[in-house]
């Protein structure tokens, strides 16, 4: 799912200055944001940007996901936008994009609920969630979750001028639902395949971080999940790692303080950019432990400010040079988890998003 439009609005805009800041890491342990917590902040600092994005894979084949972004970047506070994009098999692409003034958009904070133009996301019960849109390619969607609602550690990376947090809130979800398309209501379903997650940070990201990492696969009965940031050097220069293993309908590992190494790594020539072209993480957790080693075998890299005009890149250029590398290959996970030990292998990407040197 794509998060560079709240991204790179914030290295275009965000150009205020902090005092130096030194991060701790996302703390120990895991945890299970409630519903409350999703509640937008609503910060009044200028960077404060917070993103859900909902996204499933539809069983037949097809996609839909949703995007919802809160803003203070700009002229006054609490934009927001919604981003929607439905693609079912033999059928026209859709998607609807729109931004919101603070009067165009809502949040009911009793329940978790945000709306947004003609696009709305809610709370059911305590871990789930219904979707729905009413443009020219309208659906109702509900995800229940077959993995409950996880953070790792204390969700949030505490910073001397702000924070970076993150919730899973749907690490796998069974979605149904219907989408019409002109006269016909088609039933849809996604076994398993349904996804969401929560970002919230008052801080622009080029100034907390040089790199983001992330990977995410389901293979089989079997979801693993990391991310990575590696910090700039005025908030410590650490690289904070978490992952997340589910196997079923259960998180039976994690770690909020797991370890990265790089092998095989690359210079790009028009960047300077390092790209590693192997990746091994490694976890443990008292007796647990994993490890999962990456192989990248093919390389596609973007530059993240091309889609924006030549002005607006070169003033953002000043303060951040944003490339994304995507590297698909083969990946091996190695586990030893309650006693057992089992390996899963696969073919997967992982995505390095670079703003800095």
């Amino acid at each position: 799912m794509k998060r560079h439009l709240s991204i790179f609005i914030l290295i275009v805009l965000g150009l205020g200055t902090s005092a130096p800041a030194f991060a701790q890491s996302w703390g120990t342990g895991s945890g299970r944001p409630t519903m409350q917590e999703l509640v937008p902040r609503m910060s009044s600092d200028e960077a404060y940007t917070e993103r859900y994005g909902f996204a499933v894979d539809l069983d037949g084949g097809g996609h839909v996901g949703v995007d919802f972004t809160i803003s203070n970047l700009g002229f006054g506070d609490g934009h927001g936008a919604v981003h929607v994009r439905v693609n079912l098999p033999d059928r026209k692409k859709y998607e609807y994009k729109k931004k919101l003034s603070r009067d165009e958009w809502s949040v009911d904070k009793s329940n978790f609920e945000l709306r947004f133009d003609n696009t709305t996301v809610k709370a059911k019960g305590s871990d789930g969630f219904v979707l729905s849109h009413t443009g020219s390619r309208p659906f109702t969607l509900t995800f229940e979750n077959k993995i409950p609602m996880w953070k790792p550690g204390q969700g949030r990376i505490e910073l001397d001028d702000g924070y970076y947090a993150f919730n899973l809130i749907a690490p796998r979800a069974d979605v149904t639902g219907h989408i019409k398309v002109g006269g016909e209501t088609l039933p849809v379903t996604g076994t398993r395949t349904g996804y969401a997650e929560h970002v919230a940070t008052n801080v622009a990201p080029f100034d907390i971080a040089k790199r983001f990492i992330r990977f995410r696969h389901y293979n089989g009965d079997v979801f693993v999940m990391w991310r990575e940031v590696e910090l700039t050097a005025k908030h410590g220069g650490k690289s904070l790692t978490w992952v997340v293993i589910g196997y079923k309908d259960a998180i039976v590992f994690s770690d909020a303080g797991a370890r990265l190494k790089f092998g095989a790594i690359t210079k790009d020539a028009s960047t300077g950019y390092s790209v590693p072209k192997v990746v091994q993480l490694d976890a443990a957790r008292g007796k647990d432990s994993i490890r999962l080693i990456m192989h990248g075998r093919r390389m596609k890299k973007r530059d993240l400010l091309e889609s924006y005009g030549s002005a607006i890149k070169m003033f953002a250029s000043t303060v951040s040079e944003p490339y994304q590398f995507e590297l698909k290959g083969k990946y091996t996970l190695q586990m030893t988890i309650g006693g057992a030990s089992a390996t899963v292998e696969g073919q997967s990407h992982y995505t390095i998003d670079y703003l800095n040197h």
